[in-house]
């Protein structure tokens, strides 16, 4: 990246960089990238496989079909609240995994859970009527057919 910089381009062309390290270096490599992006305002074209770490690194996202076929650009919030197509959810996974979340109540709280059953986070200053009403809205959908 440093090399990449050097030159002082208008562009930076980074083509799947932290797919050889290891996740606690990678995730190292993405909080610096984030960093330097704002602090020296370039644009980066950057070409990964992992939606995470393009929802991560992303201001905008462009999802690829096979033939490099273009089906969806927009920021992962876009994305994630509204998936174009069928091959979209599936590939962002919105119905599975730490996209697909719901809320579970437990005694101390609100919490969010994924798919799994695992606990995600808590839900906190959200006033006890709206909590109510997404669970028993959540209810509601899971025993619809």
């Amino acid at each position: 990246m440093a090399r990449g910089l050097a030159a002082d381009p208008n562009i930076l062309l980074m083509d799947e960089p932290f797919g050889a390290v290891d996740p606690i270096v990678r995730a190292d490599l993405q909080q610096e990238t984030i960093r330097l992006q704002h602090e020296l305002d370039k644009t980066v074209v950057f070409v990964t496989h992992d939606i995470d770490e393009a929802f991560l690194l992303g201001d905008q996202v462009v999802i690829l079909d096979k033939g490099a076929r273009i089906v969806q650009v927009g920021s992962p919030s876009e994305i994630i609240e509204n998936p174009a197509d069928d091959f979209v959810a599936a590939f962002i996974g919105a119905d599975r995994g730490k996209r697909a979340l719901h809320l579970k109540q437990t005694p101390r709280g609100t919490v969010v859970v994924d798919s799994e059953g695992r606990t995600q986070g808590s839900i906190i200053d959200v006033p006890d009527a709206v909590t109510d009403a997404l669970l028993s809205e959540e209810s509601a959908t899971k025993g619809a057919p």
